[in-house]
């Protein structure tokens, strides 16, 4: 779940040994992807601090501190090995902006215009000044879709600014870089994803049988965010994706809430095994409780690997299931065909097939909850 502890933690930590010792070259968080730029400058030029570039790109994830240390630390690394000739690693956020909200328009038009501004400010200033109220606030937080005219505005102002920047392409990566002209042409696929997502999103409260379709094609949209960062790595390139459970498990998502759904969607994870078969390796975190004001935790489940792990004693364990199925204990890979993972999470309860959906997992006993500014100004 969002906002523990234990899974941030493991995050950075496990980041830090890839960098250091396995070569990993970029991280790639549930963050929309316009947002998580303004994280990319401070880890990669050090523009403002941890602080302002968490709360600026990384909204919801900013309040913990656990967030703003991997940000620093992605900083320091760069500085150091800007002195020792070494790669920098980079940040990327693969959400589609808002996390699929009503805002997102507003978001990614603004940082298109923001960057086009630089070369042809009167381009940039007509197509502002042209847009209506039809399109909600950059400060909404609501879930839905967009009236038809407010759809019809922003396909033709990502088609628009998609057209100044190309014509002013020269000029642009003059005044910045090839790099950053890059970024802002995928700024505006990012738009079009969420264009095409918001054309399936149904209004809050209609059936789930609709809302599947919303999260089939955000889950679609991620993956290629995930393909476009690895391949924007080069090809030595190596991604670690943090992300819920939900979104990285390679199966069609399960469970209660899909339970009258007969197109269950396709998961991120399951778009990535297809593009990358055994060189994707799945980690979901598990656990049997959660404390301290988390979501509420279910009732165990007979026969689930929560229940399963709970009972057997270890608090904190990892099991590699590839390892596991190769191994020379023939009972493990039935074991494994029949370990369901429910989830702790009451309103979710995602349904995960262990020995199908994911490579290995981490157990944690416990959830505690991530640490926040308030928690620090005690």
């Amino acid at each position: 779940m969002h906002g523990a502890h234990e899974p941030l933690a493991f995050r950075n930590r496990l980041f830090r040994f890839l960098v250091e010792q396995e070569g990993f070259t970029a991280i790639a968080l549930e963050a929309g992807f316009t947002e998580a730029m303004s994280a990319r400058s401070f880890v990669e030029d050090g523009e403002r601090d941890a602080e302002t570039a968490a709360r600026a790109g990384l909204a919801g994830l900013e309040q913990y501190s656990e967030t703003r240390e991997l940000l620093q630390w992605m900083r320091d690394f760069n500085v150091a090995a800007a002195s020792r000739g070494r790669h920098a690693v980079r940040f990327y956020g693969i959400d589609l902006p808002a996390g699929g909200r009503l805002s997102g328009p507003r978001r990614t038009i603004d940082s298109a215009l923001t960057f086009l501004s630089r070369a042809d400010p009167v381009s940039a200033r007509t197509i502002r000044n042209s847009l209506s109220d039809a399109l909600p606030p950059i400060d909404s937080g609501e879930l839905g879709s967009l009236s038809m005219a407010a759809q019809a505005e922003f396909e033709t102002v990502i088609e628009a600014i998609a057209k100044a920047l190309q014509t002013n392409r020269k000029s642009l990566v003059a005044r910045s870089s090839g790099k950053d002209y890059g970024w802002a042409l995928r700024n505006l696929d990012v738009a079009r994803q969420l264009a095409k997502c918001l054309a399936v999103t149904p209004l809050v409260g209609a059936d789930m049988k609709l809302w599947a379709r919303a999260t089939d094609c955000r889950d679609a949209a991620m993956a290629e965010n995930v393909e476009w960062a690895l391949k924007n790595e080069g090809k030595n390139g190596r991604l670690l994706v943090f992300a819920h459970n939900g979104h990285v498990m390679a199966a069609k998502e399960d469970g209660r809430r899909m339970a009258n759904v007969d197109e269950k969607p396709s998961m991120m994870g399951l778009h990535l095994r297809h593009a990358y078969g055994n060189e994707l390796y799945i980690i979901p975190i598990l656990c049997a409780i959660t404390s301290n004001g988390l979501l509420r935790a279910k009732p165990l489940e007979d026969g689930s690997i929560e229940s399963t792990l709970a009972g057997a004693g270890p608090p904190l364990m990892f099991l590699d299931i590839r390892m596991s199925k190769h191994g020379q204990n023939k009972e493990t890979p039935t074991w494994l065909s029949k370990m369901r993972s429910v989830g702790a999470n009451v309103s979710a309860q995602g349904l995960i097939t262990l020995d199908t959906s994911v490579d290995g997992f981490v157990f944690v006993n416990t959830l505690t909850p991530a640490i926040r500014r308030s928690d620090l100004a005690r």
